[in-house]
């Protein structure tokens, strides 16, 4: 079975001046065969989980007195 591999890739860079501590965050994207609009929708859901996951800790046992 012959197989076709698309990509799509998302870089976060954060440059951090040392002296001043400013810092500069720039994002690109690249998609090889996925178009934007589907990784988007992919790219929101891995988001919602990864959120949902780290904010357990603090929402699993809360409670509203």
């Amino acid at each position: 079975m012959a197989e076709v591999e698309q990509k799509f890739a998302l870089l976060i860079s954060r440059v951090i001046d040392q002296e001043s501590k400013k810092m500069h965050v720039s994002m690109k994207t690249k998609g090889e065969g996925i178009p934007l609009a589907e990784a988007l929708v992919i790219v929101e859901g891995w988001v919602k989980k990864v959120k949902e996951e780290m904010q357990k800790p603090y929402t699993e046992k809360l409670t509203f007195i």
